[in-house]
């Protein structure tokens, strides 16, 4: 095997089994020899990713994107990191540069979270209904209910819950069905909130609260 490759195949693997200081290691060795490669610079940018280091992750991408502007699995990971930090608009412009250059199994996935954010859900459908027929295994369409079917869903898991629960959340804890996490949501952190976030709770845990505290209800989303 070619050395680079080896090395490659080493950091996907450390990355498998969550072993964040050894692909830290290996990526640092890899770049101290291949400063220049692309797929090194992708690789540095996944183990930051997975690191929580989005930012530098980022800089990674565009680094490996100005080394190999045509190769559309390199620049897609640019596209993917921008989404995930919810620079949306950035992350649009990416994919469809990489579908310019080749239809993208990844680009239109991406493409088709953005038209669901837009509430475009028959385009989102398109998209998504594309990237499976591209890549059946990483990309299976999507599980659609609606609103109401959820609705009728969160009332039956609020059913289900022990009654000391119940009783606890009871004008304390406000329920708030929307279709996708608003940008304002998301970007309340450092850094941003996963943007497919499929729950998340803003408040005060009742053990930490004080008698002087204001009484607002915590939300869960």
């Amino acid at each position: 095997d070619d050395p680079i490759d080896s090395l490659l195949d080493d950091i996907e693997d450390a990355l498998e089994e969550d072993d964040l200081e050894r692909a830290l290691a290996l990526v640092e060795r890899a770049r101290g020899e291949y400063p220049h490669d692309p797929e090194v610079l992708g690789a540095y940018g996944d183990v930051l990713w997975d690191c929580g280091e989005l930012q530098a992750a980022l800089a990674a991408y565009r680094d490996a994107e100005r080394q190999a502007p045509e190769d559309g699995d390199i620049v897609m990971a640019l596209a993917d990191c921008h989404f995930a930090l919810c620079q949306f608009d950035e992350a649009r412009a990416v994919a469809v540069r990489v579908n310019k250059m080749e239809e993208h199994a990844g680009a239109q996935a991406l493409l088709g979270r953005l038209a669901e954010r837009a509430n475009l859900i028959e385009e989102a459908d398109r998209l998504f209904e594309r990237a499976q027929q591209l890549d059946p295994d990483a990309y299976p369409k999507p599980y659609r209910v609606s609103e109401d079917e959820f609705r009728e869903l969160t009332r039956v898991a609020l059913d289900r819950l022990p009654d000391n629960f119940r009783e606890a959340m009871e004008g304390q804890v406000a329920l708030v069905v929307e279709p996708v996490p608003s940008q304002e949501l998301l970007t309340g952190s450092e850094p941003p909130l996963d943007p497919e976030l499929l729950g998340l709770y803003v408040g005060v845990p009742l053990p930490e609260r004080t008698h002087d505290m204001t009484k607002v209800p915590d939300v869960i989303y």
